[in-house]
């Protein structure tokens, strides 16, 4: 046991035979091929590759079998190693397991028995280059950390401006490769069920799909705008465009674009803008802010609690406070919020994912308007974040 593993669960022993010949014709010269026919059996293997810190990059899982199900065997394995990307290749998924799966297992790819193996050598090789990359950026990190020790002030400095390019660099190719891609690997399997087993399912469980898949939908294209302004932001080729704003007119218009999201929580969203406050500052880049600012209170607030926005005049300056009842913060955490290379992201209240990348985007949008952007938590209680804009010329 000296090779990373590709480790198959399949209660069928005719299913693990083919998958098995299959994955060895194409992978076996490079991965051990581990199989499993429970999954008991499944996860010890993986502990045993895990306590000799060996990789194993893809798990492959049935989800009908005796015991332990495929959804919860890869919420398992995606507790203890996060970063190994699990596919699901089954006949008789339920709609619950798969979302279990996405949801708690962050799903790579689902597949239906029975399968294309050119469609199961591709999704396999794509997840072990996914795996690779990912390692390389983390490697990466780890070096420049190390060679960060012991420089002289000037040089120092010089290193953390440069570490701060590469972690730009790194965090914008983390995203395309990872959180950008996973989106769709998951709409193009969850439509592929519905596809396939179109006959099969009532109108419930097909309205749960289309929700799953509008729901993944919308948070891709949300974090697809986000790249696109940061993308265009460090590349200089973002224009600041100053001019006077109506805060009251665009917060009512953020509330109302998010009051879906709002009214599946059950959250309560209060506008305290007071009416004909302006700012003086880029319309686009400040809708940017109280749209991301917004999205997180309610990602971040439980089902029946409150997000409120309201604003004060500071002689020539406005602040917006974003304050919302939900999990809070902790105080350890808080300087890590609007840095690009902490890599700090949390799941939502109900496990809804982020890059963290608006958070920076904010910072960077709120600067480029002379403002400044603060936050203060109480763990468990709440945040308030807020910022600051000139009213004038």
């Amino acid at each position: 046991m000296n090779r990373q593993a590709i480790i198959c669960i399949d209660d069928e022993k005719i299913v693990l035979d083919a998958l098995t010949e299959q994955l060895q014709n194409e992978f076996g010269e490079q991965y051990t091929i581990e199989v499993a026919e429970n999954g008991d059996e499944a996860i010890e293997i993986f502990e045993e590759y895990n306590q000799k810190s060996i990789d194993v990059p893809v798990v492959i899982a049935d989800f009908i079998m005796p015991g332990m199900k495929g959804d919860v065997l890869l919420e398992k394995i995606f507790k203890r190693r996060p970063d190994t990307k699990s596919i699901l290749l089954t006949g008789q998924a339920s709609l619950q397991g798969v979302s279990n799966a996405v949801n708690k297992a962050n799903l790579y790819r689902f597949i239906s028995k029975p399968w294309d193996k050119n469609d199961l050598i591709l999704t396999i090789r794509e997840a072990l280059r996914s795996f690779e990359q990912e390692k390389t950026i983390l490697k990466q990190n780890i070096e420049l950390k190390e060679l960060n020790t012991g420089l002289e002030a000037k040089v120092e400095q010089r290193t953390e401006e440069l570490k701060e390019l590469n972690a730009t660099k790194d965090k914008f190719f983390s995203i395309i490769a990872h959180d950008l891609k996973n989106p769709f690997n998951t709409l193009m399997g969850l439509s592929e069920l519905v596809l396939i087993n179109y006959d099969e399912y009532d109108k419930p469980q097909i309205e749960e799909f289309i929700n799953l898949i509008h729901s993944t939908s919308k948070k891709t294209y949300s974090l697809l705008e986000n790249l696109l302004d940061w993308s265009r932001s460090q590349t200089g080729r973002i224009d600041l465009k100053p001019e006077s704003i109506d805060l009251f007119g665009m917060v009512e218009e953020n509330l109302g674009l998010l009051k879906g999201t709002a009214d599946n929580k059950d959250i309560k969203m209060i506008n305290e803008v007071g009416e004909g406050t302006t700012a003086f500052a880029d319309l686009n880049m400040i809708n940017t802010v109280i749209r991301n600012l917004l999205t997180n209170a309610l990602k971040y607030t439980a089902k029946g609690g409150e997000v409120k926005i309201s604003s004060v005049v500071q002689n020539d300056l406005v602040k917006l406070m974003v304050s919302d009842n939900g999990v809070g913060i902790q105080k350890k955490d808080l300087d890590k919020l609007f840095r690009i290379d902490s890599d700090y992201t949390t799941p939502g209240t109900e496990n809804e994912t982020g890059t963290g990348l608006g958070l920076i985007l904010c910072r960077e949008f709120v600067q480029k308007n002379k403002g400044k952007i603060e936050v203060k938590s109480t763990f468990g209680l709440g945040s308030e974040f807020s910022f600051t804009l000139p009213v004038k010329p």
